[in-house]
């Protein structure tokens, strides 16, 4: 990768800047909805205009950046890498200005929620305030979130991008690279398609199961991308029945599915796919065991079998699809046992399936890894000229793409350690501040109470970067700090 990215230019800035200013462009588009919701609860003239204005900011700044510049060169992966990085930046920047105009929050806070939401992580600071807020922004902060789920990068891709080249590379800039259709045009079309489809299943789930309209609509949109974000300051803790619990794990559960399984299953009508999916038969297995390590725990802690199995099984499984609603509130988070933040910990690190709205970093990357240790042994004790298939999938598996694998869990692990050390150097405890790290990178959201209001700028900031850096999969966001110091070198 570092070959690749040696003396660049003003050429490929123009290329980067254009790219940008064209998706920014589009995006614009997204503010029309919340628009929308406020025109039909009735709400006021200036919040309406809020909307107005932010769109207009997306609009101005993506004109501006996408006449100004004429390149010469095609989008190549390199430009593919920095635009991806910058415009999710940029575009959380854009999409704060509501909660600045209407809400009053400082634009960091904003800023923190807007990431928070798009990344699908579900960390809020306005856990107390949210019970103020006008219904637009309760829906903005849904809708957010919704489409973070499946890439603001890939919705702006949808018509918009003048050549098959550029799309393609933008999209696995982002860390999408699965394939439904050999067009990626037909691709994105057909992952809207199972979108929306399983969002209009969660509502009606949710619907039935005893929520309000409203409620089910943003809590469907939050739980099929993965994002967990509550619409009041109780959450689930203060409205939730066992019908609600298991509707929102068979959504989030869908949510961590790759989208290349769902279009197989859908597309042949044959429910037993899944059970040939290796990822979707370890995640059901991964949840059902970090159910039984905790049951115990949660058992004693809510003293009932039917409760204490229910905040087992649900939390198991939150955790695990990166989900990230929780039955009890950061308070209760923070007092459980350090045995349940370690397990919850555990299974948020791994995630959901490769092109999915999970977080994490993914279960097909875990099994590699798990598999990469037995291969170690194995070729230790065999003969020195032995050799042996290496398989994932039925697929045999380069050398290289193994080491990439762990070099990436590797650099995860790295980018954990550091926002932990910013956390305890805080005064926060190792265990916590390793739990909120680890659910503010792998985009899970179940907080300890760290993440609130008056927590320090730096801790903030860190969390953004957490944030930003797990949901674009850490080697865009190294490729773009490469690119920019080849920039530099190259001036010298």
């Amino acid at each position: 990768m570092p070959a690749m990215l040696i003396k660049l230019g003003k050429e490929d800035v123009r290329v980067v800047l254009r790219d940008l200013g064209t998706i920014t462009e589009w995006s614009s588009l997204t503010f029309i909805v919340p628009l929308l919701v406020a025109l039909f609860y009735f709400e006021s003239v200036s919040i309406v205009v809020n909307y107005v204005i932010a769109g207009a900011i997306a609009f101005a700044i993506g004109l501006v950046l996408k006449n100004a510049f004429a390149p010469k060169l095609e989008t190549d992966l390199k430009h593919a890498f920095l635009t991806a990085s910058l415009f999710w930046l940029l575009y959380c920047a854009i999409a704060a200005v509501p909660f600045v105009l209407t809400q009053g929050m400082p634009f960091v806070h904003a800023y923190f929620e807007s990431m928070s939401a798009l990344t699908t992580t579900g960390l809020s600071v306005m856990r107390f305030s949210i019970d103020f807020a006008p219904n637009s922004i309760v829906f903005w902060r849904s809708f957010l979130s919704w489409i973070g789920g499946v890439g603001i990068v890939v919705l702006a891709l949808t018509g918009v991008l003048s050549t098959y080249s550029r799309a393609s590379k933008l999209s696995v800039a982002e860390g999408r690279e699965e394939r439904i259709k050999p067009n990626l045009k037909n691709t994105v079309k057909e992952i809207w398609n199972i979108y929306i489809g399983l969002t209009i299943f969660g509502v009606l789930l949710l619907y039935l199961s005893g929520m309000g309209l409203f409620t089910a609509i943003n809590y469907s949109m939050s739980a099929i991308s993965t994002t967990g974000m509550d619409i009041t300051s109780q959450g689930l803790a203060g409205a939730h029945s066992l019908a609600i619990d298991a509707s929102l794990v068979v959504i989030m559960l869908l949510g961590a599915i790759s989208f290349s399984v769902h279009y197989l299953v859908m597309k042949k009508r044959n429910f037993g796919l899944l059970l040939h999916d290796a990822e979707f038969k370890t995640m059901v297995l991964l949840g059902l065991l970090a159910t039984v390590m905790i049951l115990p725990k949660m058992m004693l802690l809510y003293g009932s079998n039917i409760v204490g199995i229910n905040q087992a099984f649900f939390h198991a499984f939150s955790a695990l699809t990166c989900g990230g609603f929780s039955l009890v509130t950061a308070a209760d988070v923070m007092r459980w046992d350090d045995f349940i933040k370690l397990v919850l910990l555990a299974v948020m690190f791994i995630g959901g399936s490769a092109g999915s709205t999970a977080g994490g970093i993914k279960i097909s990357r875990f099994i590699i890894f798990i598999k990469s240790i037995y291969w170690r042994i194995k070729e230790a004790i065999l003969p020195a000229k032995s050799f042996f298939a290496r398989k994932f999938e039925g697929r045999n598996l380069e050398l290289s793409e193994i080491k990439a694998v762990n070099q990436f869990i590797l650099l995860w692990a790295l980018f954990i350690l550091i926002g932990s050390m910013v956390l305890t150097l805080h005064g926060n405890s190792l265990a916590d501040s390793v739990f909120e790290v680890v659910s503010a990178q792998s985009n899970a959201g179940i907080s300890t109470g760290i993440v609130n209001p008056g927590m320090p700028l730096s801790v903030e900031i860190m969390l953004i970067i957490n944030m930003w850096v797990g949901r674009l999969e850490i080697i865009p966001i190294l490729s773009a700090i490469g690119f920019m110091l080849s920039m530099r070198r190259s001036r010298r």
